[in-house]
């Protein structure tokens, strides 16, 4: 018997992390061998928030297969504890058959199981200007993290490479596992959203390092010197605020055709996708870039940075921009949205791609990793 515990707290939430980890644990424990026992840790604390998503996640979970258990310490409590030493159900000699796999940056210290741990990204030692952290602190505190682990899962060969030469740790030890396509099919949305203009959306953080303040700069060009007859739709969670963008829009005179819209539900996502003409994504780095999937598996056109690991998902340069070169950018989106035969291009070549990106391969592939490691 196998165990494998898994600290469940993004299966609960919302963002980039929960969209990873979802979908990738709810294939495993569908498939995970018949001599495996999954468990399921949830961080619940004293936070009345983490208990609602809790009662709302269990009901969507088949929980046949698994075992449920629940933390009530805080994680400043838990931090103190799982660092010092996490104890898997499983004894001292079994070390070498049980894993741990860590989904945050709370990574534990195992003496009778094999620690894996998620990794996303390393961009603030990337584009530390866009960070406002102490980034010796950050780089510590992530060796010490790597030094707890037996293995590593990066969600891009870009994410691998950069921890291999950051942290020099060893190669063989990193197994990459790529999200798969949130929706492989073409499918109609009930939820409509109505604006003057046909639109070109952004999915994702508004944050600097996602460069969306150039990519308002961008689209503000295409508006006054390429005339182009479009609006802007950004969703997401916002870092800057509200009068920050508020302001970039005025400045640019694109107040009126720029509509942040805020955090939305996947129903709602869908539907900005499907009635989309473009998705842009000119982000400084990514450890993946989730939405460009998203867009490529709707048959939505996309246009995106040259920088991070998002060149590993379309991998076609017509399609690629260089974010640091404005007016270059904006003359190749117009000369984009004015072809209708670039944009079908665009559209069908993003569909097969997307299908490459499939869950069922994902978790068939961490399975192999976690035999791999405990063998």
């Amino acid at each position: 018997m196998r165990t494998l515990t898994i600290d469940a707290l993004p299966l609960m939430g919302q963002g980039g992390i929960s969209n990873y980890n979802r979908p990738l644990f709810e294939e495993l424990i569908a498939h995970a061998p018949s001599e495996w026992q999954v468990e399921l840790i949830f961080r619940l604390g004293f936070l009345g928030s983490r208990r609602e998503l809790y009662r709302k996640y269990r009901k969507r979970l088949n929980c046949s297969r698994v075992v449920i258990r629940k933390s009530a310490l805080p994680d400043r409590l838990l931090v103190k504890r799982w660092e010092k030493n996490f104890h898997v159900n499983g004894n001292k000699a079994e070390r070498n058959n049980n894993v741990f796999l860590a989904t945050t940056d709370l990574v534990p210290r195992c003496k009778n199981a094999k620690v894996g741990w998620i990794v996303y990204d390393v961009t603030p030692l990337i584009v530390p200007q866009f960070f406002k952290i102490n980034h010796s602190d950050y780089f510590q505190e992530m060796k010490n993290r790597l030094k707890r682990t037996d293995f590593i899962i990066a969600i891009s060969k870009t994410t691998k490479k950069d921890i291999v030469e950051k942290f020099n740790y060893p190669e063989n030890k990193i197994t990459v596992i790529y999200p798969g396509a949130p929706f492989c099919e073409r499918k109609e949305s009930k939820i409509t959203f109505k604006f003057k203009r046909p639109y070109i959306c952004y999915l994702g953080a508004l944050a600097q390092n996602k460069n969306v303040d150039g990519l308002l700069r961008i689209f503000s060009r295409c508006v006054h010197e390429h005339k182009i007859d479009y609006d802007m739709i950004l969703t997401g969670k916002d870092f800057c605020g509200k009068d920050y963008w508020d302001q970039l829009s005025v400045d640019l005179k694109i107040e009126d055709r720029v509509h942040m819209i805020g955090w939305v539900s996947e129903e709602e996502r869908d539907a900005i996708l499907t009635n989309a003409a473009m998705l842009w994504h000119f982000s400084w780095y990514e450890g993946f870039g989730l939405p460009v999937l998203e867009a490529a598996a709707r048959g939505i056109p996309v246009l995106h940075s040259n920088r991070g690991a998002v060149t590993e998902i379309l991998r076609n340069l017509d399609q690629q921009i260089d974010p640091a070169n404005e007016k270059e950018a904006a003359a190749k989106a117009v000369y984009a949205l004015k072809s209708e035969k670039i944009c079908q291009n665009w559209k069908a070549v993003g569909y097969e791609r997307a299908k490459d990106f499939r869950w069922s391969d994902s978790a068939r592939k961490l399975v192999n990793c976690i035999e791999t490691h405990t063998q």
